[in-house]
């Protein structure tokens, strides 16, 4: 089976409306209609500002109280955490 996909539009009196490929093959074919939902939809300035990046300094993160993940977790030395989450993992699978 060859898929090829097109766009369209349906128009407000009914009509499905797109462009056929000039070397599009003849003889029967099966449509499909996928419909975007609405929160998939976004104008093209939103598309833009989603993708704009705005640097942000390590004083406002701070200030953000962005930092302290390990803390959140009571974790006081995030080595000997890691070291031990190791050793844990190489027990149970049987390293």
């Amino acid at each position: 089976m060859i898929t090829i996909r097109l766009r369209g539009q349906v128009t407000p009196d009914g009509q499905l409306r797109f462009d056929v490929p000039d070397d599009l093959p003849l003889g029967d074919v099966d449509i499909t209609l996928e419909f975007p939902s609405p929160e998939e939809q976004f104008t093209e300035a939103e598309v833009k500002d989603m993708l704009t990046f705005i640097p942000t300094s390590g004083a406002e993160i701070i200030a953000d109280g962005l930092v302290g993940g390990w803390e959140d977790l009571g974790i006081t030395d995030s080595v000997t955490f890691v070291d031990e989450l190791r050793r844990k993992q190489r027990e149970q699978r049987g390293w």
